[in-house]
């Protein structure tokens, strides 16, 4: 079976685009409840924060594994290093590439606290996670976003790779904006 296609249609799947099509489904289903009820009153507000967070996690984390070419995948960098050689081997400005590293490096950090949740010595799991709120997801979602786009339009590059008919992640995916009223930024 091979991991790594556009789509689902006969044998092959794709679980980096299903992640993130899930981490959609659950954001556009927040949003609407935020949008009918008011953030304060939304139910499973964290928990929900938390699983879409780990959706776009997951995501991001088997888009960096799948594509990188390394026939050793036992000995594969962690997605924040993959990401950084991939950035430093393409044509993305400096810039661009300190802001997509620092964004994913955010990312992840809610990513592991979430995953690694049981006790820990100083309870940072549990600090980390008190911070995650809608605003904060959202800026994570935006980042998300930005770095499918940059690897796909890196991935474009390479002849061997069958991205043609797409340029953006939201061509295949798509996520409700979020706009904060002045109850929902003390809501979380």
């Amino acid at each position: 079976m091979y991991y790594c296609r556009i789509d689902s249609s006969g044998e092959d799947t794709n679980l980096q685009l299903y992640s993130m099509k899930k981490a959609a489904e659950a954001w556009n289903d927040l949003i609407e409840n935020i949008r009918a009820d008011g953030e304060a009153n939304v139910p499973d507000l964290k928990e929900r924060c938390v699983f879409i967070l780990n959706c776009m996690g997951l995501s991001l984390s088997q888009l960096l594994g799948q594509n990188w070419p390394s026939p050793a995948k036992e000995d594969m960098s962690s997605p924040g290093e993959l990401l950084g050689n991939i950035l430093k081997n393409s044509d993305i400005d400096r810039v661009e590439r300190k802001r997509l590293n620092k964004g994913l490096k955010e990312i992840l950090s809610y990513y592991g606290h979430a995953r690694h949740f049981g006790q820990n010595k100083d309870d940072q799991n549990y600090h980390t996670i008190d911070e995650l709120n809608v605003t904060k997801l959202n800026e994570c979602r935006k980042i998300a976003i930005d770095i499918w786009d940059t690897l796909i339009q890196i991935f474009q590059q390479d002849k061997n790779n069958d991205l043609d008919a797409w340029r953006s992640i939201c061509d295949l995916v798509y996520f409700e904006e979020y706009v904060p009223t002045d109850n929902s930024v003390n809501a979380s």
